[in-house]
């Protein structure tokens, strides 16, 4: 489920990007509603005119003229209404940063002014927890990169963070709006729904075990009070209908000995694995590590649930682009096969298990510079799944191939062994 560390690395050549570039960071707090906001000079001067001693550099002590302009224009431009009501923002951060002098040569054509950036957030107080949020973005200057003759304005990627849960976003000129609504229901909510194990079957039921008593005390009794044979096993056997009708399946305590699992059909291996896996993917939407563990505890197993935890953390989270990180946007099943089944030992007892030969495509987004760049994996691997108390997880995984696929594909490269699901 990871992204491919060799085409992080490949994508990493086309970062930074010249031209205009904006970072923009939505989060909702417990007081505010706030937008991070971080624009090159480039993006800047196409957004407002602001008259500045260096046109190639803003300097600090320039900061507190530009805090009321920029203001204005947000306040303006970027209408924010929380919970069906307009609200105004104040502004807050403000910066400029001290830009690396390596990066200069990337930007021949935007120069200094593609590598300094204006930061600063803009805060909507809450007074109390909001159940929506809806915004418009306003700002789309033109695609410098682009080979068109006619620029087309530039899509602005973004990521929105509330109720601990990451999403991203992707505003353009022809979609520039928003609505965020808070979502109901906790982890399980969020969570495709995942079919019980078959519950075990004994031996000998207790509905049988109850019969067979009662048949044996009725008979004993008809035999006892000298009645004929053919009276007692007609009293023994309306006994036993009696219950069989009564308590048709009898208390648990009188059921004896287990039989071996019943057989379960591939399509529901296939979808008992297709769902713990998408949701594995689907725990790392959260943004607290607590929260991550808590939903990955319903798709892996304890022996497997911190491997996968930092495995897949370390392939998320791409220090070479400066800690950009990439999120999954979609998860597509190939093909799943059914290899075996029958029971493993589980903590010591022997539980349910099948194992699953499977192919799956997995379509990620990386948001850095203020772009966003797709890529698509296709992985092979093969997975042991158990039926634990606590429902069926994944025990086991070994991820046998993986090959980018999308357009800018790369050479396939074997994973290695820390790499997962």
């Amino acid at each position: 489920m990871m992204v491919e560390n060799a085409a992080n690395h490949a994508d990493s050549s086309r970062h930074p990007q010249d031209g205009p570039h904006c970072d923009l960071k939505f989060k909702v707090d417990e007081t505010a509603f706030v937008a991070e906001i971080s624009m090159n000079l480039v993006f800047l001067d196409w957004l407002l005119e602001f008259k500045r001693e260096d046109s190639e550099r803003i300097d600090p002590s320039e900061l507190p003229a530009l805090k009321p302009t920029l203001l204005a224009y947000f306040a303006a431009q970027m209408p924010v209404s929380i919970d069906a009501v307009r609200v105004e923002p104040s502004l807050r951060a403000l910066s400029v940063n001290d830009p690396d002098e390596v990066l200069l040569p990337l930007f021949p054509t935007s120069g200094w002014r593609g590598l300094r950036k204006v930061s600063f957030e803009l805060a909507y107080p809450l007074k109390t927890p909001p159940n929506e949020i809806a915004l418009v973005w306003p700002a789309y200057p033109p695609d410098l990169l682009s080979v068109l003759p006619s620029k087309p304005p530039l899509e602005i990627a973004a990521e929105w963070t509330a109720d601990g849960l990451r999403s991203q976003l992707l505003f353009t000129r022809t979609e520039p709006g928003f609505t965020w609504h808070r979502p109901s229901g906790g982890i399980d909510a969020r969570l495709e729904s995942v079919p019980t194990p078959p519950p075990p079957q004994p031996l000998v039921p207790a509905w049988a075990s109850m019969a067979i008593g009662l048949f044996i005390v009725s008979f004993a009794a008809a035999a006892l009070s000298r009645k004929s044979p053919r009276v007692a096993l007609g009293a023994g056997l309306l006994a036993a209908s009696v219950v069989l009708v009564v308590r048709p399946t009898g208390p648990a305590m009188l059921s004896f000995g287990t039989r071996a699992p019943r057989t379960l059909p591939e399509a529901d291996a296939r979808e008992v694995f297709e769902s713990l896996h998408a949701n594995i993917y689907r725990a790392f939407d959260y943004d607290l590590e607590r929260t991550i563990y808590d939903a990955l505890e319903r798709s892996v197993s304890g022996a497997l649930l911190e491997e996968t935890y930092l495995s897949v953390r370390r392939t998320l989270v791409m220090e070479e682009e400066g800690g950009a990180v990439s999120r999954v946007q979609a998860v597509r099943p190939v093909w799943t096969r059914l290899e075996s089944e029958g029971e493993i030992e589980f903590g010591g007892v022997r539980v349910p298990a099948f194992t699953v030969d499977a192919r799956w495509q997995v379509d990620g987004r990386v948001i850095h510079w203020g772009h966003a760049h797709t890529r698509t994996n296709e992985y092979d691997g093969r997975f042991v799944v158990v039926a634990l108390g606590s429902g069926w997880r994944i025990h086991d995984a070994e991820i046998t191939r993986q090959e980018r696929i999308d357009a800018d594909a790369i050479t396939p490269t074997q994973p290695s062994e820390d790499e997962e699901l």
